[in-house]
């Protein structure tokens, strides 16, 4: 059988999984398995599922799910993930292009070791036969002791030049992330979770590395590509932060996660040009590990020792500084020292910090920080003017009004900001059905009707035909004001449908009345008055 191409997707997800929910003395039973030639076929499938067949005591049918493993089944009498869904997987990579080695690189990964195939050549002159394998030298990981700087030296050491091969794909580093998780598969979840985190942060650094070497033309898209192909890797560290438990975390735990944010925060400070957004990842860090209030007063202080310093460096990153402290300060609702270190910050970088604080108070139902928060934000949104800003803020502003409308001052914001609001507070006014404000609004902004919607105007000519009638009246005189055959058509189109309104509000006479004051106004347009002839606006 000819080799295949391998599905690198299919292969990545299927070792990401196997990685994470297979014991390592599970991975070795099935790699002995498909050595000892056990496996009798294995397929891709669709939906990126995995077939196969294993001779055992009985033959064994397999199905692997590489988005769901847990979905995955043996017909075998073992309970839960078995060596033969792992010698399926080898199975399977030894059929695509690199054969038996590609196999064994995943196998080694999946240990956290370096692949045997990676032979020392010995000069053909010796003539010494070589009857196996020899692995290159690798140093040794620092294991279950080492600490976090020790295991992010390793990790340089071993892999610091994965970022090389990625100039245009980031599948590179997800055999070298499988690998170093591979090395604490067995440990204790609480400190598996920190060793996790910190690859994941090495892999995302190495990420950082790869970028740097794409050319400023193509920079945009690569990051765009990037940045997606790291979304899960980021999630999952997301999650992994969430899962600590920092009242409780033994000593070793606990200088394990503040090395982790000091090289975060690191990276956070800096003032170049960076792929990811490590404010964030500190952020995500400090929040959880602020439920220990002794961490969390040490770090506060730290960070204000920093940004009080004097010889507080030009190339860090200040804005990250002040807006750190601004959310630490906000997770002890400590609000006003918060809005005090976010008026130090550049509004473009800081608000997407911002704008959950005022959410979350929003949540909580205290108006008075809302007000304060809501205003300081209005201030710098005002300022700007930009899509960006006018959006997020008043989305805040809408959310305030369904649960306060008794407090105009978020309409007050949503009007002062048009016409960067209109189509946000448009969509407000009609979900509150509140229909005089929303047809004033389009007065005001000069809306046609074809404009609004046919669905949203079918709504409003049954609840309130009336406030739909100024809209008609001044779409009709802008269409008569263009002066031509076209326009005049438009006007009676919109007449037969202002018609309507006035018949369902029942007010006949008052249409007869507008009717001929448009045909007097306008009698000497006779083009017009044709189209109102051919149209039987008038007889």
């Amino acid at each position: 059988m000819s080799a295949m191409r391998l599905n690198e997707k299919l292969q990545a997800a299927l070792e990401q999984q196997l990685n994470d929910h297979v014991a390592s003395t599970i991975v070795k039973r099935g790699w002995h398995y498909y050595v000892e030639g056990h496996v009798n076929s294995a397929n891709a499938g669709s939906h990126d599922n995995l077939y196969g067949v294993v001779q055992g005591e009985d033959l064994y049918a397999v199905i692997l799910d590489a988005g769901h493993l847990r979905y995955s089944s043996c017909t075998c009498p073992y309970n839960g993930f078995c060596k033969h869904m792992a010698a399926v997987y080898f199975q399977y990579c030894s059929q695509q292009e690199g054969g038996h080695t590609l196999a064994e690189r995943s196998y080694f990964r999946l240990l956290g070791l370096s692949a045997a195939s990676s032979y020392v050549k010995v000069k053909a002159e010796q003539s010494i036969a070589i009857t196996a394998p020899v692995a290159l030298e690798v140093p040794r990981d620092p294991g279950l002791g080492g600490t976090a700087l020790q295991w992010l030296e390793w990790m340089e050491s071993v892999h610091g030049d994965t970022w090389r091969k990625c100039r245009h794909s980031l599948h590179a580093l997800q055999p070298v992330l499988s690998s170093l998780k591979g090395l604490s598969k067995d440990w204790d979840k609480s400190l598996q979770r920190l060793h996790w985190s910190t690859a994941i942060v090495f892999v995302l650094e190495q990420a950082e590395h790869a970028i740097t070497t794409v050319d400023s033309f193509s920079r945009y898209y690569h990051e765009m590509s990037f940045l997606r192909m790291a979304e899960p890797w980021v999630e999952h560290l997301n999650t992994l932060v969430s899962e600590l438990t920092p009242e409780s975390m033994e000593e070793e735990e606990e200088l394990w996660a503040d090395a982790l944010v000091a090289h975060v925060k690191k990276r956070a400070s800096s003032m170049e040009q960076q792929l990811f957004d490590w404010d964030h990842i500190y952020l995500v860090l400090s929040e959880k590990l602020s439920e220990n209030q002794l961490w969390y007063k040490r770090e506060l202080a730290s960070m204000l020792e920093l940004v009080n310093s004097s010889e507080l460096q030009e190339d860090v990153n200040k804005d990250f500084l002040h807006s750190a402290i601004g959310s630490m300060y906000f997770f002890d609702n400590r609000d006003e020292l918060s809005i005090e270190h976010f008026a130090q910050t550049s509004f473009e970088k800081s608000q997407k910090v911002m704008y959950p604080c005022a959410a979350e108070r929003i949540e909580e139902g205290k108006w008075e920080l809302v007000q304060h928060w809501m205003s300081f934000l209005f201030e710098r949104v005002y300022k700007v003017k930009n899509s960006r800003t006018v959006g997020a803020f008043v989305t805040l502003c809408r959310r305030a009004d369904q649960d306060r409308p008794d407090m105009t001052i978020w309409t007050e914001y949503m009007t002062q900001l048009l016409p960067h609001s209109y189509t946000e507070l448009s969509e407000h006014w009609l979900n509150q059905k509140r229909y005089e404000e929303w047809a004033d609004l389009q007065l005001l902004i000069g809306s046609k009707p074809e404009d609004v919607g046919a669905h949203a105007l079918r709504d409003i000519a049954k609840q309130a035909p009336r406030v739909l009638m100024p809209i008609y009246h001044q779409a009709v005189e802008a269409w008569i004001q263009t002066r031509n055959r076209q326009g005049y058509r438009m006007a009676v189109k919109q007449l037969k449908k202002l018609e309507r309104l006035y018949k369902a509000d029942k007010d006949v006479s008052r249409w007869d009345n507008y009717i001929a004051g448009l045909v007097r106004k306008h009698q000497r347009l006779r083009a017009f008055q044709e189209e109102l002839w051919k149209g039987k606006i008038v007889t």
